[in-house]
């Protein structure tokens, strides 16, 4: 970092070496990678990646990192957490001598949308006012029109919006020429405040349309609000890929607009544009953007357009529906807003929304410990040689201290090779054999009984036919013979694991086959947690939705190779497609490593049509951990 550098409130001006120079530098360059890394990724609204690329790095650029960590917070719907962040950004800069700088600016705004959202609505009126007058002092416009979304009073807010649109419009005019580039970010910036400047005014020509008596005004104004929401869709339309709120929000301002005037088809357009794309089109709609950052405001928006007919059984490109959002927020009365438009819209029963209210909070624990508790550690694998030990550490620590999340998930479990062996088929649950990783898990001792040299997750159909099902086996034991096979053939394979060691995570004896919710539920993070998974391939495992999702998440994490895990398929001989083969004693089965096949669950089978949604969230689930594995 340069020892001069006037915006960072811990350095001081000192005679420093040739050498110690070169280090700085080489350490600035490094933060202003990171910081353009979080800005990417919010640039995409990979929230969550755009949270981990800050966190590590506050102690060089501080006050700038804390504005961008408050800013995507207040993004996800967090309120209190990035309140707290950006105050101690502000005490930072306040330290700063000169005048006001850019990220001043830009952190006194969030502070006041943050209080604005929380409904505090005497403290905004400040905080906005403060920015504006620094913002005004160093002729910042592109942050006079980011500041000017101030909805607090409706007479002020139309001058500042009026004031903001003009400004925006102006950055973004000067920032068009893209050259054959990609358009910057001060001009995504510049369209966003553009268009909610058009939105927030179509609300208040609205308004003050309602207000007057003479009809020309009134008509004059409703035509205006009409207008502007029009410009303010027709603007948030080209940047929709960059922003996934903007868009939603300026059909939900379109669609208001549609209301007040009694043109409620076409309102339904604005809210429910998935109609004219397609069910399947994964779009975000305006009720998802008003359960993703719930406020007093934004739920009386929900209200209106769920009153309207807004669809809320939609998913958006990542996966959620509304009442995830509305759940991930930790917002009640949203959440039961939503829950209320399910019981009118649908008619459902209290156990139908029970199970809707149970699977997105399913959703926000995957959510939650896939990327905010297991990813942290995974990023430190070149680092750690155990780096899947740490992580199941750390999986055992979060359901160790968060009931409610041991409740959705069961802990992570193991039976040992030699148990199965000696136990001549497939045990149950209720057998005994399973035993549970705890958060003690030490991972440098060797003679640790609870830290296998190899944990193994085998992966199989259910062949019993019989009407009872009381094993998934056969009479023959086929796939019992198969797995103690695969078992030897992996030790095989990998001569520094010992058979004593080894243990196995299978689905009869390590879910609770009495109460399998948790142990299904878990199934995902399970898999991250092994060293290896085999899956026992036969004419139609591939036609299975549940065998097809274990394969696809240990697939996306081993190509490119990272972690350290391996897939394996068990094969018929006549059947093998890799050339390095082991045989299996009397060489009828080989053990192969798993094929670069493309997986689809769309068209596979399941016992359950119902369990549907649920393994079609988690392939999108192991789309964001190959992100992690590839660009982590």
């Amino acid at each position: 970092m340069d020892a001069t550098d006037p915006f960072d409130p811990e350095c001081a001006v000192t005679e420093t070496a040739e050498d110690e120079i070169a280090a700085n530098s080489a350490i600035t360059a490094h933060w202003q990678t990171l910081m353009n890394q979080g800005r990417q990724h919010l640039d995409r609204r990979r929230l969550e990646l755009s949270l981990q690329a800050s966190p590590a790095h506050c102690i060089y650029r501080k006050y700038r990192v804390l504005g961008d960590l408050g800013w995507v917070n207040r993004l996800c719907g967090r309120y209190a957490k990035p309140l707290k962040i950006l105050q101690e950004a502000i005490a930072l800069t306040d330290k700063i001598p000169g005048p006001p700088t850019r990220p001043r600016v830009f952190i006194a705004g969030e502070v006041g949308t943050v209080y604005r959202q929380m409904d505090r609505l005497d403290e905004p009126r400040k905080a906005y006012a403060d920015q504006y007058a620094m913002a005004k002092q160093i002729e910042d416009g592109d942050d006079a029109a980011r500041k000017n979304e101030a909805e607090v009073l409706i007479q002020m807010a139309m001058q500042q919006l009026e004031e903001s649109s003009q400004l925006a419009t102006k950055i973004k005019k000067s920032q068009s020429d893209f050259r054959g580039h990609r358009p910057t970010t001060t001009f995504r910036e510049a369209v966003a405040s553009e268009c909610m400047a058009y939105g927030r005014l179509s609300l208040c020509y609205a308004t003050l349309a309602s207000m007057d008596r003479e009809l020309e005004s009134r008509n004059e104004m409703f035509d205006k609000a009409a207008e502007l929401s029009g410009k303010a869709v027709q603007s948030a339309v080209h940047m929709s890929s960059m922003w996934s709120s903007i868009l939603p929000m300026c059909q939900f301002f379109r669609g208001h607009i549609y209301l007040v005037l009694g043109l409620k088809q076409l309102a339904l357009e604005q809210f429910n544009p998935w109609r004219l794309l397609g069910p399947d089109s994964g779009v975000t709609t305006a009720a998802m953007a008003l359960c993703r950052e719930p406020s007093r405001e934004h739920r009386k928006y929900l209200r209106e357009v769920i009153a309207a007919g807004a669809d809320l059984d939609i998913s958006d490109p990542e996966g959620y529906t509304a009442l995830d959002h509305a759940v991930f927020s930790g917002d009640a009365e949203t959440e039961e807003i939503v829950l209320e438009g399910f019981r009118r819209q649908l008619r459902l029963s209290e156990r139908d929304l029970a199970e809707l209210q149970t699977e997105a909070r399913l959703r926000k624990g995957y959510r939650e410990i896939l990327q905010e508790k297991l990813r942290p550690v995974l990023y430190e694998r070149h680092k750690d040689d155990d780096c899947l030990k740490n992580v199941r550490r750390a999986y055992a620590k979060t359901l160790a201290s968060d009931p409610e999340m041991s409740r959705l998930f069961d802990h992570l479990k193991f039976i040992r090779y030699t148990d199965v062996k000696r136990f001549g088929r497939l045990p149950r649950s209720s057998d005994g054999l399973a035993q549970s990783f705890g958060p003690e898990l030490r991972g440098d001792n060797d003679g640790d009984d609870n830290n296998p040299d190899a944990l193994v997750f085998f992966s199989y159909r259910w062949i019993n036919q019989d009407a009872d099902r009381n094993t998934p086996d056969d009479a023959n034991h086929t796939q019992y013979r198969r797995m103690i096979d695969a078992a030897e053939l992996f030790l095989q394979r990998n001569p520094s694991v010992k058979a004593e060691k080894l243990c196995i995570w299978m689905d009869f004896a390590c879910v609770d086959q009495d109460d399998p919710g948790p142990g299904l539920s878990a199934l995902p993070i399970i898999v991250i947690q092994c060293d290896a998974v085999v899956s026992l391939v036969d004419d139609t495992y591939y036609e299975r939705v549940w065998c097809c999702v274990e394969a696809m998440m240990i697939y996306k994490l081993t190509y490119p190779s990272v972690y350290g895990q391996r897939w394996y398929e068990h094969v018929h001989a006549s059947a093998a497609t890799d050339p390095d083969q082991s045989d299996g004693g009397v060489g009828e089965w080989i053990l192969q490593r798993g094929r670069r096949v493309p997986l689809s669950l769309r068209d596979k089978k399941l016992t359950y049509e119902r369990d549907r949604p649920k393994v079609m969230f988690l392939q999108r689930q192991s789309r964001l951990l190959q992100m992690v594995a590839i660009g982590g």
